[in-house]
């Protein structure tokens, strides 16, 4: 106790501290992202997403991380079977470790990888060298390239819609498609606040010339990733929290006295955490969109210079 009490009253070590605190506290979430960075020590597939289960029923104790890791690479291939332009260059839209990326790759067809983390470049840079990416924004990235088919697997609801579709219209093709697989919240009045509204995306769409030829609602395929994950947490990480926590109230209770606001603020985290999880809100609040578009054909006969 007497090391840490010196600590909190040496000048030169609170000024440290501060700016630690600075550093650290300047990262956003899409350039070094933590929890992302946990998921991908657990699956080792380089996949960030939901999983696909054909078994809607599944009953949540028999899945396992293997599953869970099969479902992922099912999820992907659903997407890829939407190419319909394969010989087109490919963009993949917040490619996250590179494994999508990675399984278009390995059927031939030219990928390139967008995402603003510099991690996740080095990783993919690292371990698919043949993969073309670039670190940035995609409200950002600028090029040259007209791609046939651009992929948001997850990284639409990051990225303000506007911004999205003027970004889209520049670099696609007149013929080209969009293939995005997100959630989509039917208001603002639920638990969770991320994603778009789904009625705001489909007016958007028609706003901007693009037409949705296919469809899926995704959602009772992908609530067996959240049951999986809930489970986990209310199971394992909760009761080890509070195991810590009582652990430190009777060994230390000075510190556990000091830390108290600390605790409450990490509760409040973690259950917040926990609602974004919670397969019946999610299922009430939201909907898992796979969704098709493509650029109004029109558009392409107007403009036979721009292809």
């Amino acid at each position: 106790m007497k090391k840490i009490l010196l600590k909190i009253i040496n000048p030169v070590v609170l000024f440290n501290a501060w700016l630690y605190h600075k550093k650290n506290s300047t990262f956003s979430n899409s350039t070094s992202d933590l929890e992302l960075h946990l998921y991908s020590k657990i699956f080792k597939n380089d996949m960030l997403h939901y999983g696909y289960f054909e078994n809607t029923e599944i009953e949540v104790d028999t899945i396992s991380i293997a599953e869970i890791e099969k479902a992922q690479v099912r999820y992907a291939q659903n997407i890829i079977d939407q190419i319909i332009n394969p010989q087109d260059l490919i963009l993949d839209i917040g490619c996250g470790m590179g494994g999508l990326s990675n399984l278009i790759s390995q059927k031939g067809f030219n990928v390139e990888a967008l995402t603003p983390n510099k991690n996740q470049i080095r990783h993919i840079q690292s371990k698919y060298p043949t993969i073309t990416c670039y670190q940035k924004r995609f409200q950002e990235f600028e090029t040259d390239k007209k791609y046939g088919t651009i992929i948001n697997s997850e990284s639409l609801q990051y990225i303000p819609l506007e911004k999205a579709f003027e970004k889209a219209e520049s670099i696609v093709k007149p013929d080209g498609t969009w293939i995005i697989a997100d959630y989509f919240k039917f208001n603002n009045s639920g638990v969770n606040k991320s994603s778009h509204l789904l009625d705001d995306f489909v007016r958007k769409s028609k706003e901007h010339g693009w037409e949705i030829t296919y469809q899926q609602d995704m959602t009772p395929h992908v609530l067996p990733t959240l049951k999986f994950v809930y489970n986990y947490a209310e199971r394992f990480l909760l009761p080890l929290v509070h195991f810590t926590s009582g652990k430190i109230k009777r060994k230390k209770a000075w510190l556990y006295y000091l830390i108290r606001d600390l605790k409450q603020s990490v509760d409040h985290k973690i259950w917040k955490e926990l609602a974004a999880v919670d397969p019946i809100k999610f299922r009430n609040e939201k909907k898992y969109m796979l969704f098709v578009l493509r650029k109004n054909c029109r558009d392409a006969a107007d403009n036979p210079a721009s292809s």
